[in-house]
């Protein structure tokens, strides 16, 4: 084999490819997310808030939504909540669960980050093209649900 087909294969080694996109990702969104103005909101929150979106979800829902324990993300849900961007209440279905909501100051936030996300897709978009991204996104879809069901089936990975 020769020295450049050696380094060419190196370039396509999926781990690290998907290290430097998600380092380039989480710098990316430090820098258009988490703004200076909001120093308590990290990277760890961008998921978990995102997915309480506009219209609330339980802390139960959140959890298997994310895929993590209740626990964790009752801890997530404790920091949002100390960032004044959810809150929570006790749901009128159930006096058993907690449903989860944006403050007018978390809605606010969470439009200028789905802004910001739209903007950096369709910046993607002139980069690949638009068949190659939603390509992309098919793959990326079928990988977790691969790894998601691999990794419950206590197959090693």
């Amino acid at each position: 084999m020769s020295e450049v087909s050696t380094i060419e294969d190196s370039k396509r080694i999926t781990c690290k490819l998907v290290y430097l996109l998600k380092r380039s990702i989480d710098e990316w969104s430090m820098k258009k997310l988490c703004r200076m103005d909001n120093p308590d909101f990290n990277n760890a929150h961008i998921p978990f808030f995102m997915s309480i979106g506009t219209s609330g979800i339980t802390n139960n829902a959140l959890a298997a939504k994310m895929n993590v324990s209740k626990q964790a993300a009752s801890k997530i849900v404790k920091e949002l909540e100390a960032t004044n961007m959810v809150r929570s209440e006790k749901s009128p279905d159930d006096a058993r669960a907690s449903m989860l909501y944006l403050t007018p100051q978390g809605e606010k936030f969470y439009q200028h980050l789905k802004n910001q996300v739209e903007n950096l897709e369709n910046e993607y978009k002139k980069v690949v093209g638009v068949k190659n991204y939603e390509a992309a996104i098919d793959v990326m879809l079928k990988l977790v649900k691969f790894h998601e069901e691999y990794n419950c089936a206590g197959q090693p990975v």
